[in-house]
């Protein structure tokens, strides 16, 4: 177990570094007209990457010298798989699907309209139950998308 997570944990860092030179090359904000240039989301991941990536790897290198990693291999193998088709077992193919269609949608509806209507699907889709909690959420989501591409970007939606 230890293996494929340090080799997942070292392709994302390898990803990240890599990823690294072509994003410098983006302009700045200092380079552009927006309050927030074409370099700052992309370096803001990578930066989340290698942190993450990094972090992964340490804790991994910590557990298996403590030798931890046994007890939660054992306690995996001894649970037995249900093989029940559940939505909670298909949930994250729901997922890609409501992208796909979200992403067709853009072009059909327009953005805003669009957006609105994934985070609605995605809230319910993870599990709110209360209307209260998926209309505060599209609420939010709906204020940020205009905050961050109307008013940061200065893209009119």
């Amino acid at each position: 177990m230890h293996a494929r997570i340090t080799v997942f944990a070292s392709a994302v860092v390898l990803l990240a570094l890599v990823s690294l030179a072509p994003t410098l090359q983006f302009p700045s904000s200092a380079e552009v007209s927006t309050f927030i240039g074409p370099r700052v989301w992309p370096l803001s991941l990578l930066i989340a990457l290698l942190g993450l990536g990094g972090a992964l790897l340490f804790i991994t290198w910590r557990d298996q010298r403590n030798g931890t990693a046994a007890e939660d291999e054992q306690e995996i193998t001894l649970t037995p798989q249900s093989r029940n088709l559940t939505f909670a077992s298909t949930r994250h193919w729901w997922l890609i699907a409501t992208t796909i269609v979200y992403t067709w949608l853009i072009g059909v509806v327009g953005f805003l309209i669009a957006s609105i209507a994934f985070t609605l699907v995605c809230t319910l889709l993870l599990g709110a139950r209360s209307w209260r909690t998926v209309l505060i959420t599209i609420v939010i989501a709906t204020l940020l998308m205009q905050g961050v591409f109307v008013m940061l970007l200065g893209i009119p939606l």
